[in-house]
């Protein structure tokens, strides 16, 4: 069964590769500049290991899109990342420029492999882009130097993490349900466990816990990019902690 996904942003296939461009030449102006530098958000991670782990995911990307399979790809024919920090800003340059029109042109309801079993393009298209958005921000963090995030991006961001990125997680999961409301725009998403597994549902309704916050601020807060600190909290501040433990 192929698997649509519903994509709360509604971008199309040519607004998803420029919203690729944007953040992925964000991420590498801010990376090489200091490629020694420590990401705070990966620990252990200096720049070039955040660029290199992001080139080695366009590089899947594009291979697995441009494939048109749903058979796993040869995991053997991907570029490997260069050994030397130096080389990986180039290295991830040329993975993006090739990604790109990649995503611009897909047919994103067209069906392919991925690892949650068969999905259409639509999966990689958007996975590529908050992938890339998220570690840019990784690397902004690093900095101090913030670029916003478009509120509606923001939230699409929190609704692929849970719909999607983590579709099909069963383990640890939270013990109560959490609602989201933008402040910001009219987002609302319900988190609950259902049958083992993560249901997300779009609606205004009671959590065992409740975020209040920008578009902006429930993206960064739900992938542990911030503290819910400051934010508006109500109900269980550990069911949120739960909820956001999932986060990669």
């Amino acid at each position: 069964m192929i698997v649509r996904l519903r994509q709360t942003g509604q971008m199309d296939a040519a607004e998803r590769a420029a919203a690729l461009e944007t953040e992925g030449n964000r991420l590498l102006s801010v990376a090489t500049a200091d490629l020694d530098a420590d990401i705070p958000s990966c620990p252990g991670w200096q720049a070039a290991n955040l660029l290199g782990h992001v080139a080695n995911g366009w590089e899947a990307f594009r291979i697995i899109m441009e494939s048109g399979s749903i058979d796993p790809p040869d995991f053997g024919t991907f570029a490997q990342v260069p050994e030397d920090h130096d080389e990986i800003p180039e290295f991830a340059r040329e993975r993006l420029a090739l990604l790109v029109p990649v995503v611009a042109h897909a047919d994103p309801t067209g069906p392919i492999w991925s690892w949650t079993g068969p999905v259409t393009l639509a999966f990689f298209q958007r996975r590529a882009h908050f992938e890339t958005l998220v570690h840019r921000l990784d690397a902004e963090l690093a900095t101090g130097d913030r670029t916003p995030i478009d509120p509606s991006v923001g939230v699409d961001g929190v609704d692929e993490l849970f719909s999607t990125l983590l579709a099909g997680v069963t383990d640890n999961l939270p013990s109560g349900s959490l609602h989201l409301h933008q402040t910001d725009g009219d987002g609302e998403l319900m988190l609950q466990v259902s049958d083992g597994t993560i249901a997300v549902s779009h609606e205004h309704a009671k959590g065992d816990a409740a975020l209040r916050a920008s578009g902006e601020d429930l993206l960064t807060s739900m992938w542990g990019r911030r503290s819910i600190d400051g934010l508006e909290l109500f109900g269980d501040r550990a069911v949120a902690e739960e909820w956001i433990a999932l986060s990669p």
